[in-house]
């Protein structure tokens, strides 16, 4: 049956139909209450019905015969077979005539699929017989050019997206300034206040030694000629921090 023809299934099919046509006449066994009340006279026996019924099913059968004959079944089939060939032959070349170079799965909202899309509306057909409808081309140009403008403004929006996510990312120790940032910068009583208190303490000593030496030199002697051996660097610095 898989390698059965159109011509011989619809000849099959027909042969089926005719059978049915051939199916016995009979009548309905109420066929006698469906008449109006019987009269004396006129009334139909059933031997008239029943020649009736098989004088019909004789005409029916030779009618059947003469019209859907073996020979006029199978000359309808292979009729349907050919104009079912004719249909899909002209489907094919309608369809190899409109065939486009994109593909028919094509994702329309990628950057490089639409980048590719032919510039020019006659680059579109790979068949150069193809039918051009009118104003095709015009509306293949405007819907091209929007996809392209919609494109340029997304990889823009993309862009500055990446920027604010960096920007985001670079800011985000800021949200716990606390634990995050430098305590010293965030607080008022932070570490980089307090050096600043020591070094004011210690900036007034140093001025203080520095003058104190100063005065020292008064009569014509410098701090030099007084000095009676020079000092090393630690003996210096715990001079200068009252250590000394």
């Amino acid at each position: 049956m898989e390698d059965a023809s159109i011509t011989s299934l619809k000849a099959d099919f027909i042969r089926t139909q005719v059978r049915q046509l051939d199916t016995l006449l009979e009548p309905s066994k109420r066929w006698r209450e469906l008449l109006p009340a019987p009269a004396d006279e006129g009334q139909l026996s059933d031997k008239t019905i029943a020649d009736l019924v098989t004088k019909a099913n004789d005409k029916i059968r030779q009618h059947n015969r003469l019209i859907f004959s073996t020979q006029s079944q199978r000359h309808v089939a292979e009729q349907i077979e050919s104009l079912h060939w004719n249909l899909v032959s002209g489907d094919l070349e309608r369809a190899e005539a409109d065939t486009v170079v994109i593909l028919r799965d094509a994702e329309l909202t990628d950057a490089q699929v639409i980048r590719s899309l032919p510039q020019e509306y006659d680059d579109l057909y790979v068949h150069p017989d193809h039918e051009m409808q009118e104003g095709e081309a015009e509306r293949y140009t405007l819907l091209r050019e929007r996809l392209l403008e919609s494109c340029q403004k997304r990889d823009a929006l993309k862009r500055k997206l990446a920027r604010y996510q960096e920007l985001k990312r670079l800011l985000e120790p800021l949200n716990e300034p606390q634990e995050n940032g430098q305590p010293n910068l965030v607080t008022r009583d932070g570490e980089l206040s307090q050096q600043l208190d020591r070094m004011r303490v210690l900036m007034a000593r140093v001025m203080g030694r520095i003058n104190g030496m100063s005065d020292s030199g008064v009569g014509g002697k410098t701090l030099q000629e007084n000095a009676p051996a020079p000092l090393t660097d630690q003996q210096k610095l715990a001079r200068v921090m009252g250590l000394g």
